[in-house]
């Protein structure tokens, strides 16, 4: 095997790894702080804080990326972060749980940024990159499957405190992993004709575009993270029962990720397509006009995700020059960020009023608006590449 084959299979690892450690808490972050006292409009706000952390991580992360080196960024915030984690198990008072979320959510910036930033390098062309794209979100997808099911049954079996313990133990054997094995080289840069050398990272109307759905894929998600925790625990149902709604949007992912024909349409084709899907869903579960179950409909958000993630993140290294590719992952980052951030506190201030699922619907119904005027009427492409 050679030794760039070894980098990738090593970064695939770390992002699954920690996707894994870190969804596990999914289904139970908010039984956990309304144990300890939260209403929803804190837990609300204890959600916005680490994104905002998150937001603020991200923008300064990016451009150092680009100077500093990648694999520092990865192995240091998992360290971090593990013991944070493992911090929460000691938590008593909803300030100190702040405060927690607060530092995660700003040392994790540096990560996600840097781990796509070394995975885009390892392409030598758009299709490349799709093709590990759509790898990485099979890997992720995946872990969004099981980790919500583990996490369910794991607060059954050591309680709150000793899931987190788990989860933080789970980080710090990552984060070693990285640092015996993920190595970092110089990315193959492929300079497109009539670019110039120096190319920096302008965001025109189409970047803007590229953004604008990243904003809205993250507030649908984010609106699913906060409302159906509140869900179980308004209806009493377990923890597990939590998990295993969460892990249908997944299984509804890992079925588009499995198709890698789709990586062979446009990429603002499927984001479009996968923006129309998710439409749809939130507009289904906040006026049901189809006799479905949550469940099913659940599964249908994870297709309409499994088509517009990978798509996304196309679009964008297709834009941007692979030696800003830790800037612009960064930026995406931060506006994934954005997205929990406005999420989480326009559901947690209006549910008892109107549903989040109608502003979500609202916001989705702008990106394919904004995605349509950008991306098919100002750089049209044939439907496959």
């Amino acid at each position: 095997m050679s030794e760039k084959r070894r980098g990738m299979l090593a970064i695939y690892t770390v992002l699954f790894l920690m996707s894994l450690s870190l969804h596990i808490q999914f289904p139970i972050f908010t039984p956990f702080a309304v144990a300890l006292g939260a209403t929803s409009f804190v837990v609300s706000i204890l959600m916005s804080v680490s994104s905002f952390a998150n937001l603020c991580g991200n923008l300064t992360a990016g451009p150092l990326i680009d100077k500093i080196g990648k694999k520092q960024f990865i192995v240091a915030p998992l360290f971090i972060s593990g013991c944070l984690m493992i911090g929460h198990g000691f938590v008593t008072e909803i300030d100190s749980l702040l405060v927690l979320r607060l530092f995660n959510g700003l040392i994790l910036a540096f990560m996600t940024p840097a781990c796509f930033a070394l995975l885009s390098g390892y392409a030598k062309n758009s299709q490349q990159q799709g093709r590990n794209m759509a790898f990485n979100g099979l890997l992720i997808t995946i872990a969004h499957i099981v980790a919500p099911i583990i996490g369910g049954y794991l607060v059954e079996f050591a309680g709150f405190r000793g899931t987190y313990f788990i989860i933080g133990s789970a980080i710090l054997l990552t984060g070693i992993f990285a640092l015996l094995y993920i190595k970092e080289f110089e990315p193959i840069v492929l300079h497109k004709k009539g670019a110039s050398k120096n190319s920096g990272l302008k965001l025109d109307q189409q970047l803007v575009a590229v953004y604008f759905v990243a904003f809205s894929l993250m507030y649908a998600q984010g609106t699913l993270a906060f409302e159906l925790p509140f869900l179980i625990v308004e209806e009493g149902m377990s923890s597990s029962s939590a998990g295993m709604l969460f892990s249908y949007v997944g299984m509804g992912t890992l079925i588009v990720v499995c198709m890698t024909w789709v990586n062979r349409i446009s990429a603002s084709i499927r984001s479009m397509f996968g923006l129309f899907i998710l439409a749809i869903c939130f507009y289904q579960m906040f006026v049901p006009f189809v006799p479905l179950k949550l469940s099913q409909v659940l599964f249908v958000v994870g297709i309409g995700l499994g088509v517009l993630f990978p798509a996304l993140t196309t679009l964008l290294t297709e834009k941007i020059d692979k030696s800003k590719h830790g800037t612009a992952f960064g930026i995406l980052s931060a506006v994934f960020s954005l997205g929990m951030i406005s999420s989480s506190l326009m559901a947690g201030a209006f549910r008892d009023v109107i549903s989040p699922y109608f502003f979500t619907f609202i916001v989705i119904g702008i990106a394919i608006t904004v995605i349509g005027m950008y991306l098919i009427k100002l750089n049209p492409k044939p439907v496959l590449d």
